[in-house]
C-alpha cells in the first residue's frame, strides 16, 4: 500500500542541531527518490537549512517548520500562522531564565518563531558539550516538565512541549505538530502516513502528531515509529519500507 513518510528531523534525521550525517544522506537520498516523504520541526527554516542539505529538500514534497506554524514548498513559503507572545507570559519566562536550578547561562533564551515561542533556560547558544550536560541534568530534575505544567495551568489558551535537548515549545492550543497530519490528508485524499520521531511520548512536541493519528479511526493505517537517533530510522526504514 503507497503511503507517504513523514519525519521529525533533530534526533529523527539528525544529531541535535547538526548536519545530517554523510551515511545516512547517501541513503536517506535513495529513499526520497521512491518515497513521498515531509519534513516537520519545532525549528524555523533557517535551522532547518543548517541540517538537511539541499539536494534532500529538492526531493521532497514539503516542509512543515515551527511545528507546522509554517509550510515551504523547495523555497516558497506556502503558508505561515503568527503568535504575538503576552506580556505575562514574557515575564514568566524571563523569571525561570533568571532563577533555573541549571547553572549555565549562554543568550538566546526567548526566541519567536512563526506562530510559537521556543524558550530554553541555558540557551541556544550553548555549545554541543553544554546542551548535552544540561540535557542530561534536565532529565534528572525535570525543569523542562515542571516549566510546561506551569504554563498551561497559567495559560490555559496555550500548549507547552518538550523539544529537542534544551528547551520547551509554546504555542496557542492545537497549533502545534498535529497540524502537519491534518494538512497531508486533506492534499492526498486520506493516503495512509508513516511518521517518525524522538519525541512521541507524552509532553514531547512529536506526541500531537501522534493523538492526531489516533483520532477519528485512523490508528489501522497510520503508523507512529519512535525512535532515537538517526541510527534507528535508518534501521527501520532498511528492514520494514526498503522494497
Amino acid at each position: 500500500m503507497k503511503r507517504i513518510f513523514m519525519f521529525d528531523v533533530d534526533g529523527t534525521l539528525t544529531p541535535a542541531r547538526r548536519r545530517m550525517t554523510s551515511e545516512f544522506l547517501k541513503f536517506f537520498l535513495e529513499f526520497c527518490r521512491e518515497n513521498k516523504v515531509y519534513l516537520v520541526s519545532g525549528s524555523d527554516y533557517d535551522k532547518l537549512l543548517e541540517q538537511v542539505p539541499a539536494e534532500v529538500l529538492k526531493l521532497i514534497i514539503g516542509v512543515f517548520a515551527c511545528s507546522g506554524n509554517q509550510y515551504w514548498e523547495g523555497s516558497s513559503l506556502v503558508y505561515e500562522k503568527e503568535f504575538k507572545l503576552p506580556e505575562k507570559l514574557l515575564t514568566y519566562l524571563e523569571d525561570k531564565e533568571k532563577y533555573s536550578g541549571y547553572h549555565i547561562k549562554t543568550g538566546r533564551h526567548i526566541e519567536e518563531r512563526s506562530g510559537m515561542i521556543n524558550f530554553s533556560t541555558i540557551g541556544r547558544n550553548c555549545t554541543q558539550e553544554q546542551r548535552e550536560d544540561y540535557y542530561y541534568w534536565d532529565r534528572e530534575m525535570g525543569e523542562r516538565k515542571q516549566i510546561c505544567e506551569r504554563i498551561k495551568h497559567m495559560f490555559p489558551e496555550l500548549d507547552c512541549v518538550i523539544g529537542g535537548q534544551i528547551s520547551v515549545d509554546i504555542y496557542p492550543m492545537g497549533r502545534d505538530k498535529s497540524q502537519s497530519i491534518l494538512y497531508i490528508k486533506e492534499k492526498h485524499n486520506n493516503m495512509p502516513i508513516t511518521f517518525f520521531g524522538d519525541r512521541l511520548m507524552p509532553g514531547g512536541n512529536d506526541f500531537p502528531v501522534y493523538s492526531a493519528m489516533n483520532q477519528d479511526g485512523r490508528a489501522p493505517l497510520d503508523i507512529a515509529a519512535p525512535v532515537e537517533g538517526w541510527r534507528e530510522t535508518m534501521r527501520i526504514l532498511q528492514e520494514v519500507y526498503n522494497d
